[in-house]
Order: C-alpha cells, then sequence, then structure tokens
C-alpha cells in the first residue's frame, strides 16, 4: 500500500491539473476558436493554479469516501449548508434587477435560490462520494461518468450563456473543473491509464511553466485569454486580481475650475426673441446599424430613415453607458456616469434649469415597474408632468395631447417621450413582420418603433413644432444580438451597444451628416445652449452647436460597472457621502464586484479602445474594417493603442479631478486605502 500511495496521488494532481486545463479548453475547441500559442500557454498556466484546490476536493471526496456512513451524509449536508450560507449575498445580487427589485416576493425567491444552490453542491459532493466507492459495477460507473459529463456541460452552458452575471457565474468554474477533473481521474485510477494521464500532465506542466519564463509571452495569453476565453476570463479577472495590490486612485493633481457658469455665444441661426421649445425623442436600445437596414426584404427603419435626412444627423455618436438611467441621466445633465454616481445629492436636469424659461414640462414613460421607481423621477424627470403609456402608440398619443394642449394655452414647453418597443423581451408584432427568430422579432419591435416615430413627426411637422422647437432624438443605448453569446445589455462596450443615431431638428438648422464624435454628455449644454441658458460649471461635455461639424477626432468615453437594482436606485437619492462611501463607490465603477466587470471606452476617429478595469487589458478595434468590434488590432497597430490609452487614463484623470472638485476633497481621498 505504501508503494501504491506516491502513484495514487500523482495521478490524482494529473487528473486534477488535466480536467482544469481541458475544461478551459474545451470550450474555444466547441466553438472552433483559434489557439494560438500564447493562449494556449496560458490557460495551461490557469489550469495549473486551479489544479491546487481542485486537487483538495478531490483528495478529501476520496478519504470521505473510504469514510463511515454518518461521515458522509454530516460532509455533504455541511457542505450543502456552507454553499448555501456563501450564496446568500449572490442572490441579493442577482434578484436586483427591474423586475424583482421591489417585488413583494423577493425574499422567497432570494431563499429559493440559496437553496438551489446548496443543494447543487450537496448533490456534486455526493456524486463524487459514489465516483469512488469500491469496488464498484461497471454499469455504475459508465453512469456515474455519463451523469458528470452530462453536469460539465451544463456548467458550460451556464458559464457562456448568462454574461450579465459574470462574478456569480465565475463561482462554476471551480466547480466545473472539478467534475472535469474527476471524470479524467475515473478515466485513469486503473493501472495501465495512469502513466498517459501523468506524461499529458507533465508535458502542460513544462508549457505553463515555460509561458511564465517569457513575459511578452505571458501578457499576451493574458489579453487573449479575457478576449476569447469565456472561462479563462473569468479565472483571470475574478480570482487573480485578487492576489494584486489594488491601483491608487488619482485626480492628477489638477485644480479645480472656477466656479463661474459658462455662457455660449447667442446662435446666430435663431432669433432671441423667438418663441423656444425643446422635445427630446429617446427610444430603448436601438442599434446604430439597425438604421436604414433591410431585414427579409422589408425596410426596418423607414421613417427613421426619412425623417433624418431633413435634420442634422451626427453619424458618430455614441452613449456614455450600456443602461437607460445613466446614459439618459448623462444626456440631460452633461455628466458622465461615474460623476452621476457620485454627485452630491440629485443634480440639475435640462428639466430643472428650465424652470422659469419655458411654461410646461412634459414626460411621457413607459408603463414599465423600472420606470414607476422614484428615483427616474427625481433624477431624469423632477418638474415635469409625468405620463406612464402601456404602449408606444399610446405613448405617441399622449404626447401629442399634451402640446396640443400647450399650443391652444400659448405656453412654450421643455417635453420628453421615451419609446420602449425595441427592449427585451421582444416579440414579433403582426403588423411589422420580419421573419421568425429572436434577432428578427427585435427588428419587428424596431419597425413598429419606427411608425411611432413617423406618426409623431408628422404632427409636428405638421402643427408647426418643427420651426420653434429643437427637436432632439436619440437611443440612450445599443443591444446585444448575439454576440459574444450575449443578448440585451449592460456589460459590453462593443460598437454594438455604444454606437447610437443622434438627430437634430430644427426649421433652421440646415440638413446635413456631422461626423464629429459626439456623446449622449453632450445633449445638456446643446439643449442649454439653445434655450440661452448658462452652462454649469466643471462640465467636459459641450454644445453639438459650437463643434466643429467634422472632427471625427474628438473623442468620445463610455463607462460600464455593476451597480444595479437596488443599490442603484437607493444610491443615486442620497444627499451626501462620507469618504469611506466615495472611496468604496469609487472602487465599485472600477474593480469587479458581484456583478460583471467594469469597463472603459474611448472611441475617437475609426478606432475604439476598450479597457477591462479590473484585469488591466485593453483592446482595439478598427471600427472601419467590418469587425463589428470582434478583432482586436492592439498587436498590429500598437502606437495608436498606446495613444488612446494615454487619452484614456488623462480622461479619467480629469474625471476625478471633477468628482474631488464637486465633492471638496482633497486628491488624497480618492486614493483606495
Amino acid at each position: 500500500m505504501s508503494n501504491e500511495l506516491p502513484r495514487r496521488l500523482l495521478t490524482l494532481w494529473a487528473a486534477s491539473y488535466l480536467g482544469c486545463a481541458g475544461f478551459l479548453l474545451g470550450e474555444l475547441a466547441i466553438r472552433g476558436e483559434a489557439i494560438s500559442m500564447a493562449l494556449l500557454t496560458q490557460l495551461l498556466w490557469l489550469g495549473l493554479l486551479g489544479s491546487v484546490p481542485v486537487f483538495g476536493v478531490l483528495g478529501s471526496a476520496w478519504w470521505v469516501a473510504s469514510a463511515r456512513g454518518t461521515v458522509k451524509w454530516a460532509s455533504t449536508v455541511g457542505i450543502a449548508c456552507l454553499v448555501a450560507l456563501a450564496s446568500w449575498g449572490q442572490s441579493e445580487f442577482l434578484s436586483s434587477g427591474p423586475h424583482w427589485a421591489t417585488h413583494p416576493q423577493r425574499s422567497s425567491l432570494r431563499l429559493i435560490l440559496v437553496a438551489l444552490a446548496g443543494l447543487a453542491a450537496g448533490s456534486g459532493w455526493a456524486w463524487l462520494l459514489w465516483g469512488y466507492r469500491r469496488p464498484q459495477a461497471r454499469w455504475r460507473r459508465t453512469i456515474w461518468l455519463l451523469f458528470g459529463a452530462l453536469f460539465v456541460a451544463a456548467c458550460s452552458f451556464v458559464i457562456l450563456r448568462y454574461r450579465a452575471y459574470d462574478f456569480s457565474v465565475a463561482q462554476l468554474v471551480l466547480p466545473a473543473c472539478v467534475l472535469c477533473a474527476a471524470l479524467v481521474h475515473g478515466l485513469a485510477r486503473g493501472r495501465r491509464h495512469w502513466a498517459v494521464v501523468l506524461s499529458g500532465a507533465s508535458a502542460c506542466l513544462l508549457l505553463a511553466l515555460g509561458s511564465q519564463v517569457y513575459p511578452g509571452l505571458a501578457a499576451t495569453g493574458e489579453r487573449e485569454t479575457i478576449a476569447k476565453s469565456r472561462a479563462g476570463a473569468l479565472t483571470r479577472i475574478y480570482i487573480i486580481p485578487n492576489l494584486r495590490a489594488e491601483d491608487p486612485l488619482s485626480s492628477g493633481g489638477l485644480e479645480c475650475p472656477s466656479g463661474r457658469p459658462v455662457v455660449e455665444e447667442p446662435l446666430t441661426w435663431t432669433t432671441p426673441a423667438r418663441r423656444r421649445n425643446v422635445i427630446v425623442i429617446t427610444v430603448d436600445a436601438l442599434r446604430k446599424d439597425v438604421v436604414g437596414m433591410v431585414a427579409n426584404d422589408r425596410p426596418v427603419t423607414p421613417e427613421l430613415s426619412h425623417w433624418a435626412t431633413s435634420g442634422v444627423s451626427f453619424t458618430n455618436a455614441t452613449t456614455t453607458y450600456p443602461a437607460t438611467l445613466f446614459a439618459v441621466g448623462s444626456a440631460f445633465t452633461g455628466l458622465s456616469p461615474a460623476e452621476l454616481y457620485l454627485f452630491p445629492g440629485l443634480p440639475e436636469t435640462i428639466f430643472t434649469r428650465s424652470r422659469g424659461h419655458v411654461d410646461r414640462h412634459i414626460a411621457v414613460l413607459p408603463e414599465v415597474s423600472w420606470f414607476r421607481l422614484p428615483i427616474v423621477e427625481e433624477l431624469l424627470a423632477r418638474a415635469a408632468e409625468i405620463d406612464f403609456a402601456d404602449t408606444d402608440s399610446a405613448a405617441t398619443d399622449l404626447l401629442i395631447e399634451h402640446l396640443r394642449d400647450a399650443r391652444n394655452d400659448d405656453q412654450t414647453v421643455m417635453a420628453w417621450i421615451h419609446y420602449y418597443a425595441p427592449h427585451d423581451p421582444y416579440r414579433a408584432r403582426p403588423s411589422t413582420p420580419m421573419g421568425p427568430g429572436r434577432k428578427n422579432a427585435y427588428f419587428s419591435e424596431v419597425a413598429h418603433f419606427d411608425r411611432e416615430l413617423g406618426r409623431l413627426m408628422r404632427y409636428l411637422e405638421d402643427d408647426q413644432w418643427l420651426s420653434e422647437s429643437l427637436v432632439v432624438f436619440f437611443s440612450d443605448h445599443g443591444e446585444a444580438l448575439g454576440e459574444k453569446s450575449y443578448w440585451g445589455h449592460h456589460v459590453y462596450l462593443n460598437g454594438w451597444m455604444t454606437d447610437i443615431p443622434l438627430v437634430l431638428w430644427h426649421e433652421d438648422l440646415a440638413p446635413g451628416t456631422r461626423n464629429v464624435g459626439v456623446g449622449l454628455a453632450d445633449v445638456a449644454p446643446t439643449v442649454l445652449h439653445f434655450l440661452g441658458l448658462p452652462m454649469p460649471t466643471g462640465l467636459a461635455a459641450e454644445s453639438l452647436f459650437t463643434l466643429s461639424p467634422h472632427d471625427a477626432e474628438r473623442p468620445t468615453f463610455a463607462e460600464a460597472f455593476p451597480i444595479r437594482g437596488r443599490e442603484l436606485f437607493d444610491s443615486l437619492r442620497l444627499d451626501a457621502l462620507d469618504d469611506a462611501s466615495i472611496r468604496e463607490r469609487l472602487r465599485q465603477t472600477r474593480l469587479m464586484n458581484k456583478g460583471y466587470e467594469p469597463k472603459i471606452a474611448i472611441t475617437q476617429g475609426r478606432h475604439r479602445l476598450i479597457r477591462h478595469r479590473a484585469a488591466g487589458a485593453s483592446y482595439l478595434f478598427d471600427r472601419d474594417a467590418g469587425s463589428r468590434d470582434e478583432r482586436d488590432v492592439a498587436d498590429t497597430e500598437p502606437e495608436r493603442a498606446a495613444r488612446l490609452g494615454r487619452n484614456l487614463l488623462a480622461w479619467e484623470e480629469d474625471q476625478l479631478r471633477r468628482i474631488r472638485c464637486r465633492l471638496n476633497l482633497r486628491d488624497s481621498a480618492l486614493e483606495a486605502p
């Protein structure tokens, strides 16, 4: 027995290593992803790190399997309870979406999620113990192997499918590696196979260690892992960075600007005495590349395409955030998302700043639970008369009714309507059929919204609103339609998520296209400029009327950080922040937590650089190459990647300076403790 123990332990370690590495590599093989040497060796290195806890789990299961029945039962119950307790915090995040955040049965849902997690952990442990029973009939062993393969496949599906919950899904990587390693060990325990398994593990070990000798190979491998390997990226982002020291957060020591508001030069194309209304039309989740698209021989946006030719269309517009509250919040305040999140109290918006300058403030919002939350009114539509509409058609009717009343009463207006049809879940509309499938259902929803936009624009033209109103149209963000196996929004900053349509109309504005880089934060200064109101101090955003129309190199910026649900809704209503809260919020915008990994992007000309904040990896995309932000070109254009990286860092420092100045903080207060 003493001679057998070293062989068994070596076989167990080899199986642990090959199981981890095999799971990480298996995803790429299934997807047909090309595996470079840098990517291969990096995944083997991650597999080596993962083999340590996996070896411990399998060794424990091996020992408990030979113990008495009471020990087996006690260990199973203990593991189930431990995992259930550990998952309580995760249940808070998973139930924090718009539907469940205020649901009366939210506590019951959390208990169900916790119970399921504990049950899954206990079942997995029992499965391991059953597999290590000796002696065991061949048919039982075959069943054990088949169920193990199904468990691994289920974990792989969840990891690949659910991308809005990176931190939660990352918890499945270790169990999946354990299951995969157990399968390898189950096949290799015989005397005939252990040498083959050990030889394979030794070869992988040499490659993994060799990758760490060459820093360039390791760095390239890290970047490719995050870009191409879902399980490898989760391991790299949510486990490895926890072993590193946090980078200090600094505003670069820049001084605060003067507190005087900025007054832009009066617009030359409209007279000061002329009536001025503002009508803001927004739509949820409309991708820029869908505008003008033809799906199944049917135009998707004929109305928007038609009306865009009679307005000023900004072809290089981007959102500031891939979710409505921060995106529209930026458009209405001129602040970046992080500035909104760290603003002392509720910021002034185009509604509150125009009080006393227009007679009526109107908002027509979708009858959706999320828009009923108090923070939507407090942040986005404070001081406005709010109506809710069940459908986009009803929303159009409501706004037209309000505008007719204002016309009859000779009142000026600041109006906002938000169309919701393209938002998930998508359903094919009988009036706008686009074919079968989820993507075509999205196109059908967009076409339905497009009809309502056309109806509203025809009314504005017929009733002379375009002659005395600035009409602003934009989408709050884009939408993923299966890219990176993801549907919906949040999470990503690629072109299909950040590139948006933005159009201005006024009778005196010459129609045309402008390719200057603009972000949604530029909408607020534009509206204030049109109304002749001063711009607040400390804004990085600018009025669209002051920009050089074809300055495509003007950079725009977007952020995505994992703050959502009740935490987000409550946090934006706080009147004051102490130093500890400020530092914690800064970390939340830059470091991973229970959600997905925070990201930041700069779009400049034909290129976009996306930085994964937690992993410290940056990716450069050529927007004109037809790659739809899927192919990283940083290695072929290193100088451009470095330049955009410097510009992004400078913007972050300036953003922190603005935050520091509004909160009256010393620069040291922004540093992570």
